[in-house]
């Protein structure tokens, strides 16, 4: 026989006596007397227990462990079961009320715990024969079905606050299996606890709502829409029937016309309005008319007139100057296309660039326009004379009316200066810096001072060595038209070399060698200023004996 080690605990004495199993017997005997009214009142094990104890309790049990008479009664082998339901009154009242898990238990076991539930297997055992993995939920109050299936137990089987396991293991009953204890109602119980009449297993977010049976069905786009579209925040709240419950921000009339929609709106297109214009009022719509929105002239007023200034007057740049019979120029199909024929019924004609120019551009607005006035060019161009008036208000004399800049008729051959070569191809402008074009001579430095690198020397007789053809291709014959002709080393100089600020432009025609060559000079004069009886034109240092 052993001994239980809570022998040792609580008996150390017993550690050194070496009891004969006669005695041993004797001495339990005595013991189980002794102690079986303290047994009563300790927490503490006494030795029969421990003696008798087949294993320590669960640690959920633990607490009790040493008032075996929680779950006990001596010496009697009778239904324990009582006693199990007085601590666990939750699972009695399931038992009385034929519900929850253990309903669904065959009567012969329901009636004895111990069927199920047996303790004295030690601290780490779990008696509650709950396998996890196989458990039929259809043996509960609460059939999985739906999206249920697939959802894990913790889920839904979660640790109270209140709860206290002690033993490890979690309690999986619910106190209640309606949708709102485990989803949050975001209708805040306005719409009562019977989720299931419009949500289902399946799937939460699909409800089975019929709007039908409400005081607004859906009809037309509106069933198309969202919930949200309509409940912003929450289906409980009441939004109304009325169209401006929720078409206000779309409302282009402002509530002029009134809350009733419907006489113009439809369910099935809010944009396309089916007002009648035409037969209900006195302005039917025409041309572009047909297609601009209401609000564009129905601003403020339901009857904004039928006169034109009365939603044109802005678009009237004759600034009422013309009147209000707009419809004399101006049609529905275009408001800039004015009908008025300018060739026939004024006296200027318009042609080549005017006729394709605004009306604004020439009858500026607020101007009284009259069809018999005659009119100039200087009348609307007085700002693009650059002539400044100086050659008079006959613009036709050169500009036509198919283009003012470049189609201008002057011909240059009957002045004074007719150009020809390169001066045939400039613009009016590289010599006529100003508009006064009758203030240049025929000069060739009036225009060439700055190209004269003679700095006027030779007189302003340009053309003696230039041409219109090229400024730069000068025909100057220096053999022929001076006295000095060029020959030997003579031939490859520039003209600056010799004509120059230090030496007379041009040379006297009687040039000494010295007029160039002092510099160079190693006799410093000693020998004359014939310098020719010696040296050659071929080469200075070079001498011809």
């Amino acid at each position: 026989m052993l001994i239980h080690s809570k022998i040792i605990k609580n008996y150390s004495y017993l550690e050194t006596i070496v009891i004969a199993p006669i005695s041993l017997i004797v001495l339990l005997t005595i013991l189980l007397s002794s102690s079986a009214f303290a047994e009563e009142q300790s927490t503490e094990l006494s030795l029969k227990q421990i003696l008798l104890m087949p294993g320590e309790l669960t640690l959920a049990h633990a607490h009790i462990e040493a008032k075996c008479q929680s779950c006990h009664v001596h010496f009697d082998q009778a239904d324990q079961s009582p006693l199990c339901l007085d601590c666990h009154k939750a699972i009695n009242k399931d038992i009385k009320e034929d519900s929850g898990h253990h309903s669904f238990i065959d009567a012969d076991k329901i009636k004895q715990c111990s069927s199920c539930h047996s303790d004295h297997k030690g601290r780490e055992a779990d008696i509650r024969s709950l396998d996890i993995e196989q458990f039929n939920h259809k043996n509960t109050n609460f059939e999985l079905k739906g999206g249920h299936l697939e959802v894990a137990c913790n889920s839904c089987h979660q640790d109270k606050k209140d709860d206290k396991p002690s033993d490890g293991f979690k309690s999986f009953k619910l106190d209640e299996h309606s949708c709102t204890s485990c989803h949050e109602d975001p209708h805040e119980s306005n719409l009562g606890e019977d989720c299931t009449s419009c949500h289902n297993e399946k799937n939460w977010q699909e409800t089975t709502f019929d709007h039908a049976d409400s005081d607004f069905p859906l009809k037309g786009k509106h069933e198309q829409l969202v919930c949200q579209a309509c409940h912003v925040s929450d289906t409980s709240i009441p939004i109304g029937s009325e169209c401006v419950n929720c078409h206000l921000g779309k409302d282009k009339h402002f509530t002029i016309f009134g809350q009733k929609c419907g006489s113009c709106h439809n369910e099935k297109d809010w944009a396309k309005s089916q007002f009648d214009h035409d037969k209900k009022t006195d302005f039917a719509l025409l041309g572009k008319h047909i297609k601009v929105p209401c609000s564009s002239c129905h601003l403020k007023s339901l009857t904004p007139g039928t006169d034109c200034i009365d939603c044109h007057k802005s678009d009237d740049i004759h600034l009422s100057s013309n009147g209000d019979k707009c419809q004399s120029c101006h049609n529905n199909d275009s408001w800039d296309k004015a009908k008025f024929d300018h060739n026939k019924n004024s006296l200027f004609p318009l042609v080549g660039a005017h006729s394709k120019v605004n009306c604004s551009s020439c009858h500026l607005p607020g101007e009284e326009i009259s069809t018999t006035t005659s009119r100039v060019c200087t009348d609307c161009h007085k700002n693009d004379d650059a002539h400044q008036g100086n050659l008079g208000c006959q613009c036709q004399t050169c500009h036509s009316q198919k283009d003012w800049n470049d189609s201008i008729t002057f011909d240059h051959d009957f002045s004074q200066f007719p150009l020809t070569g390169a001066h045939n191809s400039l613009v009016c402008e590289t010599c006529h810096l100003s508009t006064e074009f009758n203030e240049l001579s025929n000069s060739c430095t009036d225009c060439h001072s700055n190209d004269d690198i003679h700095d006027n020397n030779f007189g302003d007789k340009c053309e003696t060595c230039h041409n219109s053809a090229s400024w730069s291709a000068w025909f100057f014959d220096h053999q022929k038209q001076t006295e000095f002709p060029l020959d030997g080393a003579h031939k490859q100089l520039s003209c600056q070399l010799c004509h120059n600020n230090q030496l007379p432009q041009p040379l006297p025609s009687q040039v000494e060698c010295v007029e160039c060559h002092l510099n160079h000079d190693p006799h410093r004069g000693s020998f004359g200023k014939n310098c020719q009886q010696c040296h050659i034109t071929e080469s200075f240092h070079d001498l011809q004996f």
